[in-house]
């Protein structure tokens, strides 16, 4: 039994994917169910150029977001380091305005979020501040900073950026995330390595986002009580993530090609994949 399979809606309301607006995610909230996906990671500050639409676009469809359990993040301004993010008084203006985004005004988010540490409130005061938003009955739990798995690596495993077939993508030159992600995925080794890891994958008759969603499912070191965060930017790569996953463990050649990939990059992959 793979961990759980949460959708991850950051991308509800970012430029350049299919879903702007309630008609575009109606269909995919909608459709989560039949594929298995019952849960749904949001945040504040999702998507990053436009806070706080995500979970608007959540609550516009409450008709069917309603039947989804729903985690989000304290909201964090990324222009600062984070300090007074996590204060009393901050948790819980963040926690009322993503309910009433959300629309969820006689229940509440199953777990809240820290979406980063804030280094200046103390330790004692986060704490207190998670408590009292449970003891009010507007969360079920809190599990302070999300380690989020990146199957994907943030796309770079679907090898687009490296064949130069990243237009239309989050690497695209457009996308607000766009160069960001293209200097962080720079360096010459990872290229390298990842088409050499592109045509093993080929030669198995599979693709190295197979091979990368599988992995994590069925061979790391998740259990059956974790969960794999899936994102898309069009209602069909989730099906087609979903899919991939179902089909169950990978064969000794396509375990090898993964375990290679992550052998070569050791000296410069860092936290990036």
């Amino acid at each position: 039994m793979a961990p759980q399979l949460i959708f991850g809606t950051a991308t509800f309301g970012m430029d350049m994917t299919e879903f702007q607006d309630s008609s575009t995610v109606r269909p995919l909230l909608g459709s989560l169910n039949d594929i298995g996906v019952h849960r749904l990671d949001s945040g504040a500050r999702y998507p990053p150029m436009k806070p706080g639409k995500a979970e608007e676009l959540i609550g516009e469809a409450r008709e069917l977001s309603k039947d989804l359990t729903i985690d989000t993040k304290v909201y964090t301004d990324t222009k600062t380091d984070g300090s007074g993010d996590l204060t009393v008084e901050a948790i819980e203006k963040s926690l009322l305005a993503s309910l009433q985004r959300l629309k969820i005004s006689d229940g509440m988010v199953n777990v809240l979020h820290a979406h980063r540490a804030d280094p200046s409130t103390p330790l004692e005061e986060q704490i207190k501040g998670f408590n009292q938003q449970i003891e009010k009955g507007r969360c079920h739990a809190d599990q302070g900073l999300l380690n989020m798995v990146r199957p994907l690596a943030v796309g770079f495993l679907t090898g687009k950026l490296v064949n130069n077939e990243h237009a239309g993508t989050r690497a695209d030159d457009n996308n607000p995330l766009g160069k960001v992600l293209q200097k962080l995925f720079s360096a010459e080794d990872l290229h390298d390595a990842m088409k050499k890891f592109n045509a093993e994958a080929k030669s198995h008759n599979l693709t190295s986002i197979e091979i990368a969603v599988r992995w994590i499912a069925h061979h790391s070191a998740l259990r059956d009580e974790d969960g794999i965060i899936l994102g898309a930017s069009k209602s069909e790569q989730i099906k087609e993530t979903v899919a991939m996953i179902k089909k169950g463990p990978l064969d000794e050649k396509a375990l090898k090609a993964a375990d290679d990939l992550w052998t070569a990059l050791e000296g410069s992959r860092g936290g990036i994949i």
